[in-house]
């Protein structure tokens, strides 16, 4: 046997070995592939849900704000009724709060907000 046919032999027994290997380590390799890709989408899930529970809360505190508002309208109104019963009758009518601005409620956010920054609350 040549040195040149004996080369191609161990070149050939290489080749088989590596071929031998790839077979048994591609299955681990994707499993391994597989399972992290798993792990990512529970993960994305459960973002997505704590997403969804923000959005949710906020929702709430939003129309948690408009009944507020709703609240506040009113009681500025019988404020405004008390005051003048007590200004018929000859007493000092007391103070009133400021009336809100706007109708919308995404304008008295916006100006609730501006106030604050204005305070330097936020």
């Amino acid at each position: 046997m040549t040195e040149e046919q004996s080369y191609e032999r161990m070149l050939q027994a290489l080749k088989e070995m590596q071929s031998q290997i790839e077979e048994r380590v591609r299955p681990v390799i994707d499993q391994v592939v597989q399972v992290e890709i798993d792990r990512l989408h529970t993960l994305a899930e459960q973002h997505q849900g704590h997403l969804k529970e923000c959005l949710a809360r906020i929702d709430k505190s939003l129309l948690s704000c408009q009944d507020h508002l709703h609240k506040y309208r009113q009681a500025r109104s019988d404020l405004l009724l008390l005051n003048q019963r007590l200004a018929d009758l000859g007493a000092q009518p007391g103070t009133i709060p400021d009336d809100v601005p706007s109708e919308t409620l995404s304008d008295i956010m916006a100006a609730r907000q501006e106030g604050l920054k204005l305070a330097g609350k936020i």
